[in-house]
Formats: C-alpha cells, structure tokens, sequence
C-alpha cells in the first residue's frame, strides 16, 4: 500500500508540471492575443491647413489630438503642406500635389488639402470630373448633412465640383478693409466701420496725403498693395457691385455694356484717388509674405484682407492687433451682396488606405463643438451647423465686424478673385481691366475703358 501511495505521487508530480505548464500556455494565448487585439493601431495620414497662423494652427492640432484621445486605436499622422510640397512663389503648387496624389494607384495620403480650387486641378489633370472621379461625396452622408448650414447644400456648390460635396465647410471669412486705430488717430479722423460710402473713403484716403505732405520722414501709405498677393481690388470690385439696381445682374458675370459703364465709375474714383498716392510707387516689388507686420507696425493706413489676419496678427503680436481694425467695404449705395463665404478645405480619397478611418475623422470635425470652438478661435463665420448664435456680444472690434456682416448679408456672398470675369463678364478672366494702372496715373480712367470697349 505504502509502495502504491509513492506511485502515484511520483506520477503527480510528473503530471502537474504539464497540466501547469498548458493551462499557463492557454491563458499566455488568449492575453497574446487581447493584447495584439488592443495594441492594432490604424493611422489616419492628414494634410493640415494654417501652418504659423495662432489659433487656426492650434485647432487642427486640438482636433487631431481629441480625435486620437476617443480613439485610443488610431494615430493622426499630421503634416502641413509647408513641411511637404507648398511653396508661395508657385501659387500652383498645391494644385500640382492634388492632381498627382489623386491619379496614384496607392497614395500616401488619406485626407488632402484642396482649398477650394477646383479649377486649378483642372487645369493640371485636364480632366473636368476629377473631383467626383477621385473624392468621396459628402452630401451622401446623412451624419454631414444633418451637422451643415442647410444653404450650403445645393446643387451650385454641387456643379462646382463636378456634382459632389468634397468636405466640411469649417472655414468661413468675409473680407475687410482692415485700417490701424492708431495711425488713424494721428491723422485726427475716425473711421467708419460699417456703412462706409466711396466719399467717405476718398476723404480718408486724402487725410492720409495730407498728414504725409507735412510727415515726409514717416510717411504712412494710405492702402496697401503687395507685388504678388494683389488684394486692394476687393475695395473697387464692391464698389462696382454697389453701382448694380438688382445684385442678381452683378453676380450673373454676364457682358454687357451696363457693366463696363458701372466699371468705369469707379475707375473714375480711382482716377481721383491717384491724385493722393493711394498705392506705394513701388509697390509691384514687395513681397506679401514679407510684410505682413505692415499694418501692425503702423506703416499704412488701409489693409485690404480677409478676417482671417486677425489670426496671423496674433500669432506675430497680440497687443498690436488691437489696434487693427475691420471694417465694411465702401459703396456707392446701398447693396444686398458682400464678399465672403465658406470654402471646403479637405477632401478624402475614394482609393485612401485608411478611407473609412478619413471620413470619419472629418465626419468629427465636422461636429457642433468644432464649429464653435472655430467661431471662439477664429472670429470667423463657419459652415457647421451650431446652436450657438454667432453674434457679438461686445467682446472686440472682431466679433463685431463678423457678427455685422453676419446679419447683414447673411448667406448673400460672393468670391472675391482678382480676374475679369467679375469686370468684363463670364470668358474673361484674362481680360485686363486695369485698376492699378490707374491707381498710380499710369493712364486715366477713359483710357482704360477705350481699352477694355
């Protein structure tokens, strides 16, 4: 019995080790595999917008970062395009990088950034349905049309990208006619910010003459003008809006002889204000890149840019963008329509990698908090559907201006572009009209109209 007993024992000892060892193995197994389960991490690859530009940069950092903090399994793999392709001496290279990434069998990028240019790629692919062909559409996702302005749902914004809705519209702007508080109070005036008329505008600008007749060691240029970022023109094209009975017949961009003769009125003013050095003589020769501080640094008196400078300004100098100010283009009379708007940013691949993961990204993006976190960052309009009202309540000079123009114009805005179509009608973007040649008394403001005739 005693000799049993030792046999057994010796068989369980021989047994256990074994029964250990593949229970231990079974539990190694299943935690092997709850780890390699939880640690499968998806990477979503984005190409960002506002490099340096403040708060606008901090957003989309903010954005991806929430997005990775709800989704533990995902990485944001975010890039700007300063850090990879752009470059602002080729004004056409972002439309490059999107014609080439599109037509790629395997691309690197999941979300790309196509800044509303539809016919810059185009023009590289030659191929009118390139964004229907190569994006994912998101007015077929009940999530994005439920989380977006309704007005922003039709069918011209669907024609304009060959019959799809590429993105979110998280951007909004309107343009202003930026001025410095403090350089105006050294020439003694005070600046209209809203409901501003061309008399009152050609009074400043000859404020400004005077004050420099009698500062010849600091002069101030009354508007600035950069060589190869052209924006003054926003000023004269509301002007010529303005001249218009019905806004319908200035936004159509139809030829006719109504709209060069309304054109030639306000080259007529221009005519006027050369007589007061409106433009700096040298203006074709500076960079805008390179003098973006000019008017922070009281340099000149009017700066014609969206309201998205307040962004830059901050990131440069937050006490002096105090002391810049938006303020309404000027008119003739009174109109209905005002330049601005909401432009689509990013797009999604229909080939990404990571497709499914991409439009989800921006399916959160395009959420009711992000569009309020835009409006409090930015003091900018956005396309996201929020229940908070974007009205001023008499925080700055900032919120009031978007907040004014807001209620005013509501959703009656039109693109801004520095070409003919809006001056000479549509199939005329190329067609001279002028402006700055009269500005600097290069030619007067018949010889300019004979012509464009």
């Amino acid at each position: 019995m005693k000799n049993y007993q030792i046999l057994v024992f010796i068989a369980w000892l021989l047994v256990f080790p074994m029964a250990c060892q593949q229970t231990s193995n079974s539990k190694d197994g299943a935690h092997l595999k709850t780890i390699e389960k939880t640690s499968t991490t998806k990477q979503v690859n984005f190409i960002g917008q506002w490099y340096h530009e403040g708060n606008r940069e901090l957003l989309v950092r903010n954005i991806a970062r929430e997005y990775e903090f709800q989704n533990q399994n995902v990485k944001v793999n975010l890039k700007f395009p300063e850090e990879i392709y752009y470059q602002r001496e080729d004004p056409e290279s972002n439309a490059k990088f999107v014609a080439n990434i599109i037509t790629q069998k395997n691309p690197e990028w999941d979300i790309i950034r196509i800044i509303d240019d539809f016919a810059g790629v185009y023009k590289q692919t030659n191929n009118p349905n390139w964004a229907k062909d190569y994006l994912v559409d998101f007015s077929a996702i009940q999530e994005f049309r439920d989380k977006t302005k309704p007005e922003l749902l039709n069918d011209s914004i669907k024609r304009k990208w060959g019959g799809i809705i590429p993105g979110p519209f998280l951007e909004g702007q309107y343009w202003a006619l930026w001025y410095n508080s403090k350089v105006a109070e050294k020439m003694g005036i005070k600046i209209k910010n809203n409901q501003m008329t061309v008399d009152d505008f050609v009074s400043y600008i000859k404020d400004a003459h005077a004050y420099n007749q009698h500062h010849r060691d600091s002069t101030i240029t009354p508007l600035f003008e950069a060589g190869d970022w052209q924006t003054a023109g926003g000023v004269f094209f509301q002007m010529m809006a303005s001249c218009f009975d019905n806004s319908s017949d200035f936004l159509a961009q139809k030829a006719s002889k109504e709209r060069l003769n309304n054109w030639h009125k306000v080259l007529k003013v221009a005519e006027e204000l050369a007589a007061y050095d409106i433009l700096n003589p040298n203006y074709k020769q500076i960079a805008w890149g390179e003098s973006i501080s000019t008017l922070l640094n009281e340099e000149c008196l009017f700066y014609v840019n969206g309201s998205w400078m307040y962004n830059i300004w901050l990131s440069i100098d937050k006490e002096k963008t105090m002391n810049c100010v938006p303020a309404e283009f000027p008119v003739f009379k009174e109109t209905n329509i005002y330049p601005g708007g909401y432009q689509i940013m990013w797009a999604v691949l229909k080939n990404a990698p990571n497709k499914e993961t991409a439009i989800d990204f921006l399916l959160k993006l395009n959420s009711e908090k992000v569009g309020q976190d835009w409006v409090r960052y930015t003091k900018c309009p956005t396309g996201i559907k929020t229940s908070m009202a974007e009205v001023s309540f008499g925080v700055d000079q900032f919120e009031d201006f978007s907040s004014y123009i807001q209620r005013r114009y509501s959703t009656r805005n039109y693109k801004y572009t520095e070409d003919g179509n809006l001056i000479a009608g549509e199939d005329n973007s190329n067609k001279k009209f002028y402006l700055r040649a009269v500005l600097t008394g290069e030619m007067s403001a018949d010889e300019a109209i004979g012509l464009m005739n």
